[in-house]
């Protein structure tokens, strides 16, 4: 029998966690509940909310089966995870991760995880850390000596960008616009990035003045 689902997500539909596992439900259509709540920053959490999901996490996945049984999950990946595995291929859903009997897609899917995780750790470092020194920087002796004063890169903007070229080069080797060509379908680490690329594009150009979509980084990261 199946159970009743029900996803709580952000009612502003900011939170990037939320926003990966909304991708892959839409995507394979997974019928199921959606319920909205407040993050934190817009408002307190409903007492209902509360009292199923006592740490006010988001996303919350509500399971409840016909013997009244409820349990909760709140790691987003682990929802993903569990909803792609309870709608499987064989029932008409699209296929979200690699099969267990293609090693070599198993383990570029690991490595593309770790990759985005690495690049979220740049990404952090480069918009809520202090900046650190600058490359290319001439300094006060270099402009005495006539060396050029261009505007120098910080360490962490040039650690940012040389992952994002990472990146860009795996997106690359693939004939589609999906980090896997057995799909003609994103899948499940195309929503893993897309969640943190979009925030990425639209602080990076904010809070560090980094355009990377301008015709300059269009041309550096074409895929």
């Amino acid at each position: 029998e199946t159970p009743k689902l029900t996803l709580y997500r952000d009612h502003a539909g900011w939170c990037p966690y939320c926003q990966k596992t909304m991708l892959l439900i839409e995507e394979k259509r997974i019928p199921i509940n959606i319920e909205l709540v407040p993050m934190r920053s817009y408002g307190d959490k409903p007492e209902s909310f509360l009292r199923i999901v006592p740490s006010g996490l988001l996303p919350a996945l509500l399971v409840e089966t016909s013997d009244g049984r409820k349990q909760v999950v709140t790691e987003s990946q682990v929802i993903m995870e569990l909803l792609d595995s309870w709608h499987p291929v064989e029932d008409g859903f699209k296929q979200m991760m690699p099969s267990e009997e293609d090693s070599a897609s198993m383990q570029r899917y690991r490595q593309l995880s770790n990759l985005e995780r690495e690049l979220f750790s740049w990404w952090c470092t480069l918009i809520f850390r202090p900046e650190g020194p600058s490359f290319g920087s001439p300094g006060m002796l270099g402009k005495l000596m006539g060396k050029s004063s261009e505007p120098a890169m910080s360490g962490a903007m040039s650690g940012f960008l040389e992952c994002l070229e990472k990146v860009d080069d795996a997106l690359a080797s693939t004939k589609g616009p999906w980090f896997f060509d057995w799909a003609e379908h994103p899948t499940m680490i195309d929503f893993i990035y897309v969640s943190h690329v979009e925030r990425m594009l639209a602080s990076a150009a904010f809070w560090k003045g980094l355009d990377l979509r301008s015709d300059k980084y269009q041309q550096q990261f074409p895929a």
